[in-house]
């Protein structure tokens, strides 16, 4: 008898948002994998991603988004 699977994981996303701070407006755009997203990241296509960035929202200094998505 093949062993009971375990709970599945979450799909990585590949792009997401998360806020910088406790009540404030203020957000980062992240990559998916980066390990300063803290538990809060709420995935977002590529569009959305590039879109946030171009529309003034910052990019996580630690996994550089910008430069990924802004690429021509």
């Amino acid at each position: 008898m093949p062993p009971a699977a375990g709970p599945r994981r979450a799909r990585t996303p590949d792009w997401g948002i998360t806020e910088t701070g406790v009540g404030t407006s203020a957000a980062e755009v992240h990559r998916g994998d980066c390990w300063a997203t803290g538990k809060t990241l709420r995935p977002v296509s590529a569009e959305r991603a590039r879109a946030e960035l171009a529309g003034g929202m910052r990019a996580c200094a630690v996994c550089c988004p910008d430069r990924v998505l802004n690429r021509p």
